[in-house]
């Protein structure tokens, strides 16, 4: 995990004294680019308050990278209702072994779990979930829940459950994800549609200035785009 530069520390400090339960953040960026490391640090500011997190990893193969990454948290491999006291950070990460690769039945397996999962959180409240990628949960091709992600999102705020969704191609998702966001942390990319989605957040900047200044970043720059307390966009950089 890339350690936080000096001013990236700060940045996250004021994220975390302004960031509510219920409140969502946004996270996009190609791959490689660091969201999984941005949001490793963003959801440690909730476990700092002695939050409850889960990470949704959609990862459909076993993947040793994810165990490093996610050090410390319990894996589950199927949704549990009610957790045991020490399960504070938990990474719910379906075991589709038994498919042996075939495609449709590991997808079958990964909405099964994450149906229950979505429905959990839902009903439960007070949650903070990281949806490890937002493109592989809502994409008819792969598990197709963009419904799914999307109440979450509409009915976060009234039950205190906060979103922390990743994804490389933001123009793919839900718009209530980009009318509930509380903060946006956006990486380069220079597809139009995506700059058309991300700069409807409305940053101070203005929309077409927004859209400049996304396409123009470093491969391990990120736009924070503070929406809810409507402060300038400013730009995070976790290498420095």
């Amino acid at each position: 995990m890339m350690r936080p530069g000096p001013r990236t520390r700060e940045q996250l400090r004021r994220l975390g004294q302004v960031w509510e339960q219920g409140e969502h953040i946004l996270i996009s960026g190609s791959t490689g680019s660091g969201k999984t490391a941005l949001a490793r640090h963003v959801i440690e500011l909730r476990a700092q308050r002695n939050g409850h997190i889960l990470v949704f990893c959609m990862k459909p193969l076993e993947d040793e990278t994810i165990v490093r990454d996610y050090k410390g948290f319990t894996r589950w491999k199927h949704w549990k209702d009610k957790p045991a006291s020490w399960e504070k950070k938990v990474l719910v990460w379906p075991d589709v072994r038994k498919a042996k690769g075939d495609k449709d039945e590991i997808l079958r397996m990964q909405r099964g779990v994450f149906t229950e999962a979505f429905n959990g959180i839902n009903a439960a409240g007070h949650y903070t979930v990281q949806v490890d990628e937002g493109l592989y949960t809502v994409h008819p091709s792969f598990l197709g829940m963009s419904g799914d992600l999307g109440m979450a999102h509409a009915i976060g705020r009234s039950g205190r459950l906060t979103m922390v969704t990743l994804t490389q191609r933001p123009s793919h998702l839900p718009l209530i994800l980009y009318g509930s966001a509380s903060h946006a942390f956006v990486g380069r990319t220079r597809e139009a549609s995506d700059q058309k989605r991300l700069a409807e957040l409305g940053a101070k900047e203005g929309a077409k200035a927004l859209a400049g200044t996304i396409s123009e970043q470093g491969r391990h720059d990120f736009l924070w785009i503070p929406v809810a307390p409507d402060w300038p966009a400013e730009r995070v950089n976790l290498t420095e």
